[in-house]
C-alpha cells in the first residue's frame, strides 16, 4: 500500500444508503440547524417522478419544504440560477435538496454559491476561491451522469468552480429514486466512475483513504454495472452503481484530474460524445498501455479489479494481467450496450492530435503528449 509521508483526504460527504433513506433527510438537516429546503427536481411529463417521491417520504417529518421546482433543466446557466437563487431568498430557505444528476446538481450547488456568498457564481470560477461553509445541501442520486455532483466542483456557463466546499453535505441513495435511471445514464455514471476510480488510484497523490475509496467503488461497479445497465430497476445493482459513483467522486475530489478524464472532456467538447463512454474505453486502453510498456499497476488496483479471490491466486507477475482481463469482463457482459471503439462511434481519425492537443491544454499540469496519442489511439481502434 502507498503510503506517503504526508497526505491530506477530505471524506466528504456523509452516505446514507438503503431502505428508507429519504426519511432520514429531515432528521440529517435538523443536525445543521436547517428545516426549510429548496428541492430541485426534474420529472419526467405524465410521471409523479422523484418530486412526488420526496413529497411522500418527508411528509410525516417536522421539515418545510420551502419551495420546490420540478422543472426542466437544459444547462446551468447564470440566468436560471439567478431565478432559483431569487426563488429560494423569497420563500426563506435554508437548505437544497437536489435530486438527480448533471446539470440540475451543477445548478443546485451554484444557488448554494449564490445565496451563501451572495456573489454571482461566475465571479469565483478556478479553484479555491469559496472560503467558507456554504448552506446545508443534500444530493438524492438517480444516476451521477457528469461525476461531478457528488465531488467538490460545479459548471457555470461552461466554467468550473472548484472548492472544498462544494461536495454536498450528504448523499442519500435510495432504490426509489436509483430505479428511475435510464440504461444510457446507468451506463454513463459507471464509466465515468470507473475511470475516476482507477486514476485516483494510479495518481501520484494516492494514499490508503484514496484507495479505500477507489476499492470500494471498483467492486461494486465490477459485480453491479452490467445488471444494473441491462435493467436500471434493478434495485439493488441501481443502488450498488449510485454508491459506487458516490464513492468515486470522493476519490476524485482527492486526488488531480487523470489522463482519460482531459481526454474524455476534450472528445466531449469536438464532438458531441458523452464523456462517460469515452472515459471507459479511455480507461480501458490506459490499462492496457501501461501493462504493454512494463509500467505494471498498482498491486491495490489489481486487488480491485481482480477481486481478492482472483488476486490471491494469481503470481505477482501475473495480477495486471488479471486485472485487466476484469476490465474487459464487464464490457464483455455489456455487449452491445457499451461501443467497442472510438472508430466505431464515428470519431475521425484526424480528430485525435487535435483532441490530445485540447486536454493537454486544459489540464493544469502537464500531461505527456505522446501518452496521451497512444492511449487516445489505442481507445480508437478499441484495444
Amino acid at each position: 500500500m502507498q503510503s506517503p509521508k504526508y497526505y491530506e483526504f477530505l471524506g466528504r460527504p456523509k452516505m446514507i444508503s438503503g431502505k428508507r433513506a429519504l426519511e432520514q433527510i429531515p432528521l440529517e438537516l435538523e443536525g445543521y440547524g436547517a428545516g426549510r429546503p429548496l428541492i430541485l427536481a426534474q420529472s419526467k411529463a405524465g410521471s409523479g417522478g422523484p418530486a412526488g417521491t420526496i413529497i411522500r417520504a418527508l411528509y410525516d417529518s417536522n421539515l418545510v419544504i420551502g419551495a420546490l421546482y420540478d422543472g426542466a433543466i437544459a444547462g446551468s446557466t447564470s440566468g436560471i440560477v439567478s431565478e432559483l437563487a431569487g426563488l429560494y431568498m423569497a420563500r426563506k430557505c435554508d437548505s437544497i435538496i437536489a435530486i438527480g444528476g448533471g446539470a440540475l446538481v451543477d445548478v443546485a450547488k451554484c444557488v448554494n454559491i449564490e445565496v451563501t456568498v451572495k456573489k454571482p457564481p461566475l465571479q469565483l470560477a478556478g479553484e479555491g476561491r469559496i472560503t467558507r461553509e456554504l448552506k446545508p445541501m443534500v444530493l438524492v442520486p438517480v444516476a451521477l451522469v457528469s461525476g461531478n455532483e457528488a465531488a467538490n466542483r460545479t459548471f457555470i456557463d461552461g466554467m468550473a468552480v472548484i472548492s472544498d466546499f462544494l461536495s454536498p453535505d450528504i448523499v442519500a441513495i435510495d432504490h426509489r429514486m436509483t430505479k428511475i435511471a435510464e440504461s444510457d445514464a446507468m451506463l454513463f455514471a459507471g464509466m465515468i466512475a470507473l475511470a475516476h476510480a482507477v486514476e485516483a488510484s494510479i495518481s501520484a497523490t494516492a494514499n490508503p483513504m484514496i484507495d479505500a475509496y477507489a476499492y470500494a467503488s471498483i467492486r461494486l461497479l465490477c459485480g453491479h454495472l452490467p445488471a444494473a445497465v441491462k435493467k436500471p430497476s434493478n434495485k439493488k445493482s441501481s443502488v450498488a452503481v449510485a454508491n459506487a459513483a458516490s464513492f468515486a467522486a470522493t476519490a476524485f475530489s482527492n486526488a488531480p484530474a487523470g489522463m482519460t478524464h482531459y481526454l474524455a472532456e476534450a472528445l466531449a467538447d469536438g464532438t458531441g460524445i458523452n464523456p462517460g463512454i469515452s472515459m471507459g474505453l479511455l480507461v480501458r486502453s490506459l490499462l492496457k498501455a501501461r501493462m504493454a510498456d512494463k509500467k505494471g499497476v498498482r498491486e491495490e488496483l489489481c486487488l480491485a479489479l481482480a477481486g481478492p479471490e482472483l488476486f490471491s491466486s494469481r503470481q505477482e507477475s501475473a495480477r495486471t494481467q488479471a486485472a485487466v482481463d476484469a476490465l474487459e469482463g464487464i464490457f464483455n457482459e455489456l455487449g452491445g450496450l457499451m461501443p467497442g471503439s472510438l472508430k466505431e462511434l464515428g470519431v475521425a481519425q484526424d480528430r485525435l492530435k487535435e483532441t490530445v492537443r485540447a486536454a493537454v491544454k486544459a489540464s493544469p499540469s502537464k500531461l505527456p503528449e505522446k501518452e496521451c496519442m497512444d492511449i487516445l489511439s489505442r481507445a480508437w481502434e478499441g484495444k
